[in-house]
């Protein structure tokens, strides 16, 4: 994985689909224990603005099985509260920049990881942002971090992308399919009392699509991924042999399916108006939920879905208490590919 030394990962596009292929092969061979990456001494500085479980315990153990150590911090609580914006007179809330920040941390450590997402603070509601969809998916804070950093800079989510979810996603696919290439993957939306954010099934749709599989993005009329995400999976998939659809058809997306990742997202075409979003999805809750019945029109598929997730809103107690479940070991997955990671894109 010398050919990943040094480089930063904001999202999978980052990484050819080959490289993505080679780091997962990196993540088998840690779980296994065929290898051990070389972590031992390295120091990675963890940046949360955003609460965390799978994230923050999985790369902190990751550091910590080999050797190595992670130091998190809350943003805004153990630390100062950071500008990233050029030319602006720092006479308000914020009292340190990132063209201090990003390279004092990079000279005290080895990676930093950064989790800032305004989606997931306060929803699809500009009015409590502050800014349009457009605005925030230009993860403004991490590309200008990433631009005076001196090491490597990990996404552990933004506004666009969530690549480590994506990673542990594959992992787990290429566990139970062995070789997923060809092999029909269906990323369902369901309903959820919140208008979510996107990065999560972003980064799903282009893990499924850098597998070469059968992508179906199942949604609603109105319930869209951003539309240039979709292009670039599509070309994607298709580059690998796969393909991707568009569909609003349950049983015509179930069937057939070897795979059904279920992920609650809010409406891009009514960003801005989330009582409107609230009245058109309120009559989709009892279809849009993955039950037992949705799972016996698939060809036998697992399910997944990136956790927390709301019982019986988004998938159905007989669905996850079932042995089709596999969320335990995707999110098991999660510490075996952050281990790859940071072992693949450390400096030697």
């Amino acid at each position: 994985m010398n050919d990943l030394a040094g480089r930063d990962l904001l999202s999978s596009l980052d990484f050819t689909p080959e490289e993505v292929r080679g780091l997962l092969a990196f993540a088998h061979d840690i779980k296994h224990g065929r290898v051990r990456p070389a972590l031992a001494g390295k120091v990675a500085t963890l940046l949360f603005f955003n609460p965390s479980v799978r994230t923050r315990v999985s790369c902190e153990s990751a550091l910590a099985r080999f050797g190595g150590t992670g130091i998190t911090l809350a943003a805004g609580k153990d630390t100062w509260n950071f500008e990233c914006r050029e030319g602006v007179v720092m006479d308000g809330g914020t009292q340190e920049h990132v063209r201090e920040l990003a390279p004092v941390l990079s000279r005290m450590g080895h990676f930093v990881g950064i989790r800032k997402s305004e989606l997931i603070t306060v929803g699809l509601d500009p009015a409590a942002s502050g800014a349009s969809y457009a605005e925030l998916a230009k993860d403004e804070f991490l590309q200008r971090f990433t631009e005076f950093a001196e090491v490597p800079v990990i996404n552990l989510e933004s506004n666009r992308w969530h690549p480590l979810q994506g990673l542990a996603d594959a992992m787990t696919i290429q566990e139970k399919l062995a070789e997923p290439r060809g092999k029909k993957y269906v990323l369902t939306w369901t309903w959820h009392p919140k208008a979510l954010p996107v990065a999560t099934p972003h980064s799903q749709l282009m893990a499924a699509a850098d597998l070469g599989m059968r992508v179906t993005l199942l949604h609603p009329d109105g319930f869209g991924l951003e539309p240039e995400v979709v292009r670039r999976a599509r070309a994607r998939a298709e580059a690998q042999g796969g393909s991707l659809e568009e569909s609003d058809d349950i049983a015509a997306a179930m069937k057939g399916a070897h795979v059904v990742c279920a992920k609650e997202w809010g409406a891009l075409a009514l960003y801005g108006r989330p009582e409107e979003e609230r009245r058109q999805k309120e009559a989709l809750r009892q279809t849009w939920i993955v039950d037992a019945d949705k799972l016996r029109q698939t060809d036998d598929a697992f399910f997944l879905h990136c956790l927390p997730v709301r019982r019986n809103v988004v998938v159905a107690d007989a669905v996850l208490n079932s042995q089709r479940s596999v969320v335990v070991q995707q999110a098991e997955n999660r510490l075996w590919t952050a281990a790859a990671v940071f072992g693949a894109l450390a400096a030697r």
